[in-house]
C-alpha cells in the first residue's frame, strides 16, 4: 500500500503543477482510500478541481497501479481547515485569523506578508479592561503550529 501511495502522490503532485495547484495534505486509510487535499494561490474554483480530478483519473486508468483495488478522492481542504502550506496565506490577506505558535496565540487580521513573516493586527484585551486593543505583530511562518481563518458572515 505504501508503494501505491507514493506513486499516487507523485502523480498528483506532478499534475497539480500543470493546474497551478499544490497538495496541502493527504491521507491514506487501511481500506485503500487515498484523499488528496489541494489548494492554489488564487481562489480555487469547482471547475478547476473537477478538471484536475478528471485528468488524474484518466492518467490512473492509463497506467499500471497494481492489482489491489483502491479509491482516490481530491478536494479542497475546506474553509474551516487549518492552513498548512505557506502558499495558502497570500490569497487570504485582509482576512482574520486565529494563529497559535509554540509561545503565543494571536487573533487578528492578516495585513501583509513580507518574506516568510505574516504581519498580523493582533487583537487583545488587557486584564481588567473591556476595550480591545490592536497591536501589530510579526509572526514567522516557521513558528506557526496552527492557523485557521476566522469565518465571518458580515
Amino acid at each position: 500500500m505504501k508503494k501505491l501511495g507514493d506513486k499516487l502522490k507523485a502523480l498528483v503532485d506532478q499534475e497539480a503543477q500543470a493546474f497551478d495547484l499544490f497538495v496541502v495534505h493527504y491521507t491514506v486509510s487501511p481500506t485503500g482510500l487515498f484523499r488528496f487535499y489541494v489548494d492554489s494561490q488564487e481562489p480555487l474554483s469547482m471547475k478547476s478541481l473537477a478538471d484536475f480530478t478528471k485528468q488524474v483519473s484518466n492518467l490512473i486508468d492509463e497506467d499500471d497501479f497494481g492489482d489491489h483495488p483502491f479509491t482516490f478522492e481530491i478536494s479542497s481542504p475546506g474553509a474551516d481547515a487549518p492552513l498548512r502550506d505557506f502558499r495558502q496565506f497570500h490569497k487570504h490577506i485582509g482576512r482574520s485569523f486565529e494563529i497559535h505558535t509554540q509561545e503565543n496565540s494571536y487573533t487578528g487580521k492578516l495585513e501583509a506578508i513580507e518574506g516568510d513573516i505574516l504581519k498580523i493586527m493582533n487583537e487583545y484585551k488587557e486584564k481588567g479592561k473591556k476595550k480591545i486593543e490592536i497591536q501589530p505583530v510579526d509572526v514567522p511562518f516557521s513558528e506557526i503550529k496552527e492557523a485557521k481563518i476566522i469565518i465571518s458572515f458580515k
